[in-house]
């Protein structure tokens, strides 16, 4: 799976964020901290269990056959060996095949991880940076959990990481789907210098720039910080106010809203430790929503929560990201 799947805070957006602490915990955030949690708590099996390496091997299968993310699904393709029969001409055909064929092998891939492996590689190395730093679990105060979405500029457009829906012909590379009552980062790469990145109700007009529950909307500097809520419309747009063409829309969906790719995420779980307050940094790579197969009580109940499909990174000591704020 490795091989498919790899690769000041502002008082108006203080109270944005006060105001969801008492709604319902989103399963993205709730797996951030329970992974956090894990490590804190040093328990490798809460850990396993929010991989992807935890699932019964008809779980995977579910998975893999029912996800909504063509780039998977591409990546499954490419790596079938055998010539496609010649009317396996669509995306949807081809996908078929090479589901059949190789996803057994996907999962024999990592079923050769054994738990004393993935816990070699997930938390042992956590935990050993942790202890370079002389940092004590038990007086750590866990400040943010955030989805972090590069930013970076290509042929006269944002390009903001994400996964195309299955219907190549229906759905825009272009679409950013932002979750409500969850927090994002949009973190723009050097590539977009001098090139603001504004969220607005209104396509390529700054007139209608949507500032409430963004920090650093419009500003073309530093990161862009995001948490919406139930009073955000349900389409915003995002643009360049300089350039023309450079920006798509924003579909802003509650969690549970289905119409939408199973797209991989980037948790970044941010940390704060020591007198005066130093902050840390851990990265949970790509996070997918886990399908849970209730149309076929047979199979064994899938967990509530997403998981996690590549090695927890550890990122170290960071100066205080933008839009959050150390606990006193």
């Amino acid at each position: 799976m490795y091989r498919i799947i790899i690769q000041a805070l502002s008082t108006t957006f203080l109270l944005s964020v006060i105001s969801t602490l008492f709604s319902q915990v989103h399963p993205k955030e709730a797996l951030g901290r329970k992974v956090f949690d894990s490590f804190r708590n040093q328990n490798f099996k809460s850990l396993y269990n929010s991989s992807i390496f935890s699932l019964p091997e008809e779980n995977f299968k579910f998975l893999i056959k029912n996800i909504r993310n063509q780039s998977l699904r591409n990546d499954l393709i490419s790596i079938h060996s055998i010539p496609f029969p010649s009317e396996a001409i669509t995306a949807q055909q081809r996908w078929a095949i090479a589901f059949q064929h190789n996803w057994r092998n996907e999962w024999r891939h990592i079923s050769r991880f054994t738990p004393d492996r993935i816990r070699e590689q997930t938390m042992l190395p956590i935990l050993k940076a942790v202890h370079e730093h002389d940092i004590q679990w038990k007086t750590v105060q866990l400040v943010a959990i955030e989805i972090l979405l590069p930013v970076t500029w290509k042929n006269g457009r944002f390009v903001i990481k994400g996964d195309p829906d299955l219907d190549e012909n229906s759905s825009s590379s272009r679409t950013l789907y932002i979750d409500r009552n969850l927090n994002y980062r949009l973190r723009p790469d050097s590539t977009t210098y001098a090139k603001a990145f504004m969220v607005g109700t209104h396509p390529e007009d700054s007139d209608f720039a949507f500032n409430r529950g963004i920090l650093g909307n419009g500003t073309g500097q530093g990161d862009i910080v995001i948490r919406f809520d139930r009073s955000t419309p349900d389409e915003l747009f995002y643009f360049c106010p300089d350039l023309k063409a450079a920006g798509g829309s924003v579909k802003v969906l509650d969690y549970h809203h289905t119409d939408r790719p199973n797209q991989r995420h980037d948790l970044l779980l941010t940390f704060a430790y020591g007198s005066p307050l130093e902050t840390f940094q851990i990265m949970i790579p790509e996070v997918i929503t886990n399908l849970r197969p209730d149309s076929n009580p047979a199979l064994t109940p899938l967990p509530d929560l997403p998981i996690f499909c590549e090695r927890p990174e550890w990122i170290g000591p960071v100066s205080l990201p933008r839009g959050l704020q150390l606990p006193y």
